[in-house]
């Protein structure tokens, strides 16, 4: 089985607790109380506002949760969670222009019941949680926090609270889950989702989810889901076109029984739409090896990854929909370039993308990495860049984490030049703190 290439690799998608504050336990359950936090200062040189200047910024988040499981009897086990989350954004506002830098809000973020058959055999849940499918190459969390940035062009508000980059909110308004996990390599998901997020028009999705697990090779999974309601005209209207969406996608993610050695691959088609007839697909490639006999571990990573753009002339939607993509295993997953994907834009749509990643092990606590990208159009959705990615990661304890970054973006694509003003690199720095308990 391969180790894990650091916490800075998978940060985003370490165990939302590593510790826990017990309240009870017994042999017939327990009750815990669990807090996760973050906070980060933010600087960029350009923006994407259509204002030009630099921008400075914070945001930060802090959320808790009680969590409680009950044996029923052998076979049956109950469990719940009820969270809350505060969270803002404070000075200038990002740099993509999401948030103004005056939000601030309190939400309920997790609240749901489940019931377990057999360790896990059935395992049902129902309420306010979170969701992932896959590497979160589709459905990592209905996790686009904006704030009031675009309220003025938008039809109903689209403030979540802020703290857009940090993305602290997770959970679905609503959902309804059942895992399937027999003994043996097959395992499966069904799932209902409803948003409660304007920005993405409120959808919600059916799905089911099909995986062979082997724990020395890996995973190949297979799903679909549809876009079974939405918020027509609501928000932005940027995904109206969803409406009524279809969704195929079969992915494959492992070492192939060699302990250096990570692979990736994921294929998507979307088709149907009630409101005009989806015709787009979007495809991923990687490769990477950890050369563990060397000093510091050096760790080389290669993607290629391609999402099809509307064409000219047609009656048809090509552009691809991102849906719900979000970070699984730190940095660029899926968020691609940390000032491209949040900012200023390609955002997994209309464009292809090549990253290599080189990540240096000096301590079993720290890791230092770099990424380059390299960004290309697809059609006519024309955001041509590079970005070059700096980061460190520092676990000073169980609790804490220290991340800073430093990125440099170079826009060459007509729309990017034309939403920073200019083709100047642009210099973004962040310093990020994160505690877990």
């Amino acid at each position: 089985m391969r180790k894990p290439l650091c916490n800075a690799i998978f940060l985003a998608s370490l165990p939302a607790y590593v510790q826990a504050a017990v309240i009870s336990e017994s042999d017939r359950g327990s009750i815990e109380f669990n807090v996760e936090a973050a906070a980060s200062v933010m600087s960029a040189g350009e923006n994407y506002t259509g204002t030009p200047g630099d921008k400075h910024w914070q945001e930060a988040y802090i959320k808790g949760d009680l969590a409680a499981t009950r044996q029923i009897n052998i076979d049956h086990s109950i469990y719940g969670s009820l969270g809350v989350i505060a969270l803002g954004t404070f000075g200038d506002g990002d740099a993509g222009g999401f948030t103004t830098g005056d939000e601030s809000k309190a939400h309920l973020e997790n609240a749901f019941v489940g019931w377990r058959y057999k360790d896990g055999l059935l395992d049902l849940s129902a309420g306010r949680q979170n969701f992932v499918l896959g590497d979160g190459f589709l459905i990592a969390g209905d996790a686009l926090s904006p704030g009031e940035g675009f309220d003025q062009f938008s039809n109903g508000s689209l403030d979540r609270g802020g703290a857009y980059y940090l993305a602290g909110r997770k959970s679905f308004d609503n959902t309804l889950i059942l895992k399937v996990d027999p003994d043996g390599p097959v395992r499966g998901d069904l799932f209902w989702l409803k948003s409660d997020n304007n920005f993405q028009q409120r959808p919600e999705l059916t799905g089911v989810n099909l995986e062979y697990v082997d724990g020395s090779l890996g995973t190949i999974g297979v799903s679909y889901m549809r876009v079974t309601d939405l918020d027509v005209g609501k928000g932005l209207g940027l995904y109206d076109n969803r409406d009524g969406m279809n969704t195929f996608s079969v992915r494959a993610q492992g070492t192939a029984g060699v302990e250096e050695l990570f692979l990736n691959f994921e294929y998507a088609i979307e088709s149907g739409g009630d409101q005009a007839k989806k015709d787009a697909t979007a495809w991923t490639a990687e490769a990477g090896w950890m050369f563990s006999g060397l000093p510091w571990t050096p760790i080389v990573n290669y993607r290629y990854a391609i999402f099809s753009g509307d064409k000219a002339g047609t009656a048809d939607d090509e552009s691809f929909d991102p849906l719900f993509f979000g970070v699984t295993r730190g940095f660029g997953t899926w968020f691609q370039g940390e000032v491209a994907a949040n900012y200023a834009g390609p955002f997994n749509s209309g464009n292809n993308v090549n990253r290599l990643d080189i990540t240096l092990l000096p301590q079993e606590n720290i890791a230092l990495g770099v990424q380059y990208w390299k960004f290309g159009k697809e059609e006519n959705n024309d955001f041509e860049a590079k970005e070059l990615d700096l980061y460190a990661f520092w676990g000073i304890n169980d609790n804490f984490s220290v991340i800073p970054l430093i990125g440099v973006y170079e826009p060459e694509g007509t729309v990017n030049t034309g939403l920073q003003g200019n083709d100047d690199k642009n210099i973004y720095m962040q310093a990020m703190v994160m505690f877990n308990y």
